[in-house]
């Protein structure tokens, strides 16, 4: 076996086993809705759902910094690695900390919009972001090292050990604030668990960080605005539909999660590579297999949309099957617009924000001015939003493979 082959095999085991790391951690987070939804309740699995979500948005600081850890241990001498990995998970702890008690600051208004009968839970869902933050950091010293093995197991500890906490809570107490008590004790036994497991990458004393928090401010600040134009067209549903649409829609959306996140596992593995001297093939490969990916999953949808519907909403939104593809390429091309974001983040390029930001100015100019108050011309608006955004990625793309011949489409 030649050394090239065998590094192809190497990438694609490692391919294999984030994506199955990965798939038990959003197996394990959709077990919690399926049943928290039966266990507590239509009004109590509301409250939850609202508290996932301030989770969800709490979440993009630990991505922030599992960008900037993995890219800044890939250009480090390999000397100072372990003692900047052991500085890394210090900070993810302390950046949990921060946004713990910004969530808490924040309280009394969160207690009044999400109409909140008391402040246990909301404590509990900002205690939660500290081991969530923390191993976001553990994610990036592994992924930064290339220990891919690690990388997934610590993917799995975090996430089985929040759906096993979060299941267990609905299950015996039946209430939002036994559920998120769940989810905080398994969500912490988790990170405690990836601690120890990335620790021999960690041994060394910690080496000082210049601009490390810096430089995560304007990660988190590019992967918030992506998270805004990937959900924002939900909340536009809410105020432009009735509500009987705007429900078809939140099913469409369902669709357009899967196709969106089906791929993580491409931008995870290559990341390190966008980094370093690997980046022109890594980018062009990725940005392939990311494409190929949305491809199948927007034919498939085409093929057999009522299927997909029936198993993601059931026979009361037969409505949505004719729209089914729409949904499936609006989460494809939003998929393929996030591994170009993270082409960028790899190199610390912080004009890639302002695009992302603009997508989603369009895509609400679109949506309430232009196009009509519909399902169809809602997700209409989405799928431009993310082809353009996708469009201008490319062409940054093409033109920085195209300054440096050695690393062309070609040589690929």
């Amino acid at each position: 076996m030649t050394e090239r082959s065998s590094r192809r095999d190497s990438l694609a085991s490692h391919t294999v086993l984030v994506a199955g790391a990965l798939g038990i951690a959003q197996i394990a987070a959709y077990a919690v809705s399926v049943v928290a939804a039966r266990a507590l309740g239509p009004d109590g699995f509301g409250i939850l759902a609202a508290l996932l979500g301030i989770l969800l948005i709490g979440s993009v600081l630990a991505m922030g910094i599992q960008a900037v850890a993995a890219r800044r241990l890939v250009q480090v001498d390999a000397v100072s690695r372990d003692g900047a990995a052991r500085s890394m998970l210090r900070d993810g702890l302390i950046g949990g900390g921060a946004v713990a008690l910004a969530t808490l600051a924040i309280s009394p208004l969160l207690v009044w919009l999400l109409r909140l009968d008391g402040w246990g839970a909301l404590v509990l869902a900002a205690a939660t972001l500290v081991p969530i933050t923390w191993a976001g950091a553990q994610y990036g010293v592994a992924q930064g090292r290339e220990s891919y093995g690690r990388l997934a197991t610590v993917y799995a500890a975090v996430g089985l050990g929040r759906g096993i906490g979060g299941v267990a809570g609905a299950l015996f107490t039946g209430t939002p604030l036994g559920t998120m008590a769940g989810l905080a004790l398994g969500t912490a036994v988790g990170a405690i668990i990836g601690r120890i497991v990335v620790a021999p990458l960690a041994a060394a004393p910690r080496e000082r960080l210049d601009g490390f928090f810096g430089e995560s401010a304007h990660a988190t600040h590019a992967l918030l605005a992506l998270f805004v134009l990937t959900n924002i067209d939900v909340l536009l549903a809410r105020a432009l539909l009735n509500p009987d649409e705007a429900g078809i829609y939140g099913v469409g959306a369902v669709i357009a999660k899967v196709a969106f996140w089906l791929p993580q596992f491409v931008g995870v593995v290559a990341f390190p590579r966008f980094a370093d001297a690997r980046r022109g093939r890594a980018t062009v490969i990725s940005l392939l297999a990311v494409a190929a990916i949305g491809a199948l999953v927007v034919a498939g949808t085409a093929l057999l949309p009522g299927l997909v519907v029936a198993f993601v909403g059931g026979a009361a939104y037969v409505s949505l099957v004719p729209l089914a593809w729409l949904f499936a390429a609006i989460g494809a091309s939003f998929a393929l617009a996030q591994a170009l974001l993270l082409t960028r983040l790899a190199i610390d390029d912080r004009r890639a924000v302002i695009a992302v930001w603009a997508a989603a100015a369009l895509l609400v100019a679109l949506a309430t001015i232009v196009l009509p108050h519909t399902v169809g011309g809602l997700a209409a608006s989405a799928l431009v939003a993310g082809l353009v955004l996708a469009a201008i990625g490319v062409g940054v793309t093409v033109r920085e493979l195209r300054r440096d011949p050695s690393e062309s489409p070609a040589t690929a």
